[in-house]
């Protein structure tokens, strides 16, 4: 910075010395700063000469600035505090990073397991969808033999009997034979009721609607409730299982209607036919509950399994059940099942 008065003629003088030894000349230079005021500024000597500049010679030299250093550490201790900001900033990056990836592969685990579920479940669906038809196949059977061999033996038990009746000539006698004629006409309606509940003969007589028509038709008449049954959509002839489960769970969404919906006035039953599915509609205007409490847990708890079963029979055949109540508003089921146009039609 340029030098002033009395200053400058001794600064010029030192400079000069400067400029003629090589050695060290320590001494003190007051310098103006940026408010106007003086530092002292402590002297080692020359730094450097550089010659040859307008036939002048240009001297470097070394000041002491301690404010300047002050100020360098200032930023020195700044610049090491923002290099420790900066390694904390990438470990704990680091440490996020790996946070992520060990998110990421429990994730892909989780979605592993989940797949590997779901490939269980299907296949045991699947396992138990099979053992259902198997089921309902064995049923079948048994109903065919004991009407075809055991109901046979029944009615030719029951003529031979009555055959022996033109031979007794005793009261006792006769009122013997008259016991055992009455025995085996109790042997044979137990027997139909068995059969009956192992497969419904009107299924395989007259087919699924006709065969649901004639259940509401009797559940009426033997509850005293008015029923009636709609038939909306052109019929499509049901698979086996689907046509059995239908009949089965209409059986005990109206036998739940006798037991637990007060006293309804009426009950009905609507099948609706779609290209693709099947809605059955039980519904009646008894006393209805809560339909948040339908769930299986709850079910269970209450004892209410025939709900549960229900539930699981259309699993079963790959259908729904749903319901719908509340109190003093009556109750709906409604089951559905998926129609595969290109699936076997028993029924």
């Amino acid at each position: 910075m340029p030098v002033q008065g009395a200053g400058r003629d001794e600064f010029q003088r030192y400079l000069d010395r400067c400029a003629s030894t090589a050695a060290t000349l320590p001494g003190v230079l007051f310098l103006q700063n940026d408010d106007g005021g003086l530092e002292r500024h402590p002297c080692h000597g020359i730094r450097a000469r550089l010659l040859g500049f307008e036939e002048c010679a240009m001297v470097l030299l070394h000041l002491d600035a301690p404010t300047v250093d002050r100020r360098f550490k200032v930023l020195a201790a700044k610049l090491h505090d923002a290099r420790r900001v900066m390694q904390e900033r990438r470990r704990r990056t680091r440490e996020l990073q790996s946070l992520m990836q060990e998110r990421e592969e429990l994730l892909l685990r989780l979605e592993a397991d989940a797949a590997a579920r779901v490939a269980a479940e299907r296949e045991r669906d699947g396992v138990l969808a099979q053992l259902y038809r198997a089921g309902q196949d064995e049923r079948r059977r048994l109903a065919r033999d004991l009407h075809d061999h055991a109901g046979q033996h029944l009615v030719a038990l029951n003529f031979g009997l009555r055959r022996l009746l033109p031979h007794l000539t005793g009261p006792a006698a006769r009122n013997e034979l008259d016991g055992l004629l009455g025995q085996a006409q109790d042997v044979g309606e137990a027997l139909r009721r068995v059969t009956l509940a192992l497969r419904p003969a009107a299924l395989d007589e007259f087919g699924f609607v006709t065969a649901l028509r004639y259940l509401v038709d009797e559940w009426g008449r033997a509850t005293r409730i008015g029923t009636e049954m709609q038939v909306s959509g052109d019929e499509i002839p049901l698979p086996s299982e689907h046509a059995i489960t239908l009949h089965r769970l209409t059986q005990e969404a109206l036998t739940n209607v006798a037991k637990h919906a007060g006293r309804p006035s009426y009950a009905s039953v609507v099948l609706l036919f779609s290209p693709r599915h099947l809605t059955l509609t039980i519904d009646d205007d008894g006393v209805g509950f809560e339909a948040d409490e339908a769930s299986t847990l709850s079910l269970v708890s209450q004892g209410k399994l025939g709900l549960i079963g229900m539930r699981e029979r259309m699993s079963l055949v790959g259908g729904t059940l749903d319901l719908e109540s509340s109190p003093g508003q009556g109750t709906s089921v409604i089951a559905r099942v998926h129609l595969a146009m290109d699936a076997p039609h028993d029924v």
